[in-house]
């Protein structure tokens, strides 16, 4: 039996772990995917101390490595179920392990437009991460669809591979920093596209174009890309706590200033809590409090 399972190796979880090795527990990480979780799809990250700029996928590996020089066991699965028995709990996917504590840091994934052809050509011209795909479309147009900060990010980092970029967005102010803002106008070939709503993904067993809907003037276009990249916001990944009571109305996961949920001994932490602010260095934080507040718990 663990002293403590943590879920999802993300910033979160991987801190969790440092901290809760390092006080001598018992400590597994379970991750279904690859370690770092959305930091790892971040073409570069401008506000980690320590770093000017660094790209997400080597501050993921950098953390994860720290974590396996720990000792800490991973287990690659989806968690599909947690019960609390008695005084355990019973993280259940391709295995079952037991635990006393457990950190949920299970993050989000990304929202999808839920348009006519989306489904059909996701992977197909459609993607979530431009640093993975983004070399598709060298010298090709693309679209990128959001007005925040991961979009205009993303939107730099393409505009040096592709002919253009679309940044499409269905109003005109934008919830990007300022900073982030003022660069892209800067960038000759990202065009804004404002006002604008996408309303049908178009191709036969590939992307070829978007049809827009201009949401002032009523008219429709069609605008011709190879790739659309979608940043429209996240989900978070609670689906398999359903049983516990534990999940908001909104889906996330309310926890107090010890990261403890109302399931003693179940602490959750990072962008799967319900909160105001999801950053890298936020979910950091709530990994030490929550490995911390373990640690409290098991005394």
């Amino acid at each position: 039996m663990f002293d403590v399972l943590i879920i999802g190796a993300g910033p979160a979880g991987l801190t969790a772990a440092i901290y809760t090795a390092r006080n001598n527990l018992k400590v597994g990480i379970i991750e279904h995917n690859v370690p770092g979780g959305q930091m790892v799809n971040t073409a570069f990250i401008e506000n980690y101390p320590g770093f000017k700029t660094i790209n997400g996928a080597d501050l993921s590996m950098s953390m994860y490595e720290q974590v396996v020089a720990l000792e800490v066991p991973f287990f690659w699965f989806s968690v599909q179920e947690v019960k609390k028995e008695n005084d355990y709990f019973l993280v259940i996917g391709d295995e079952t392990l037991k635990a006393k504590t457990v950190i949920v840091a299970t993050g989000t994934v990304h929202k999808t437009l839920g348009v006519k052809g989306e489904a059909e050509l996701s992977g197909r011209g459609i993607s979530w991460c431009a640093i993975c795909d983004g070399a598709f479309y060298k010298n090709q147009d693309v679209a990128v669809i959001g007005g925040g900060n991961s979009a205009f990010e993303e939107s730099i980092f393409l505009s040096s591979l592709v002919k253009n970029v679309y940044l499409i967005h269905h109003r005109e102010g934008f919830r990007a920093d300022e900073t982030l803002v003022s660069k892209v106008k800067e960038v000759p070939n990202i065009k804004m596209m404002l006002n604008q709503k996408v309303t049908e993904f178009i191709g036969k067993g590939k992307l070829e174009a978007l049809r827009l809907w201009n949401v002032k003037t009523n008219e429709e276009s069609l605008l011709p890309v190879a790739g659309c990249f979608e940043f429209i916001g996240f989900n978070p990944s609670t689906g398999f706590l359903k049983d516990l009571a534990v999940v908001e109305a909104s889906g996330y996961l309310a926890v107090d200033k010890h990261c403890a949920t109302t399931v003693k001994g179940l602490f959750a932490a990072g962008d799967v809590v319900q909160k105001d602010i999801r950053q890298i260095t936020t979910a950091v934080n709530d990994g030490a409090i929550a490995a911390l507040s373990a640690n409290k718990y098991l005394k």
